[in-house]
């Protein structure tokens, strides 16, 4: 597994014209997207997770320009969630951040997707993690580099996330 921690991708990354010019489409990227997750047997490269279904093809460098098959990694909704934390904390408003832990991110994850497919609630969850110090979310790399993210199981206007964690769709 690979570690990682919260993190977000640079806007000017991947919705300029430097994404745009390098983007792949149509059958190209299907067949590049299709060997990332045979050669990762669609498991995730953060926690292991393993889908046939929604799993999700990443940037090792996070440069959505580099296509190369060895940037490319399979990443469930869950840790990508986290490795884009400001879409999934600002945005999404799923991902809380905090200042300490019992585990490392991967762990987290791991915890957390099994604690909830036993119906655990979030207080359960985040007590068994030692999840403390809420923190709220900054546009710095190395602000991030050092907290723990945790997916909730909030349920806003993209429907009931319990559900879609329970179906895979989310982790």
């Amino acid at each position: 597994m690979k570690k990682f921690h919260p993190t977000y991708a640079e806007t000017s990354g991947y919705r300029g014209s430097t994404q745009n010019k390098h983007r792949l489409s149509g059958s190209e990227a299907a067949t590049l997207r299709n060997s990332v997750l045979v050669r990762d047997h669609h498991k995730c490269s953060y926690c292991n997770f393993h889908g046939e279904k929604w799993q999700e093809v990443g940037y090792v460098d996070g440069d959505s320009s580099n296509n190369k098959l060895n940037n490319l990694t399979t990443v469930c909704p869950m840790c990508n969630l986290i490795l884009n934390s400001g879409l999934g904390c600002q945005i999404e408003s799923i991902v809380e951040l905090y200042k300490s832990s019992e585990y490392n991110q991967n762990k987290i994850v791991q915890i957390t997707r099994k604690m909830r497919s036993n119906g655990k609630s979030d207080i359960n969850i985040i007590r068994v993690l030692g999840l403390k110090d809420k923190v709220p979310f900054k546009r710095n790399k190395k602000y991030l580099s050092v907290l723990f993210a945790f997916v909730t199981s909030w349920k806003g206007s993209s429907g009931d996330v319990e559900e879609a964690l329970r179906y895979g769709y989310i982790g």
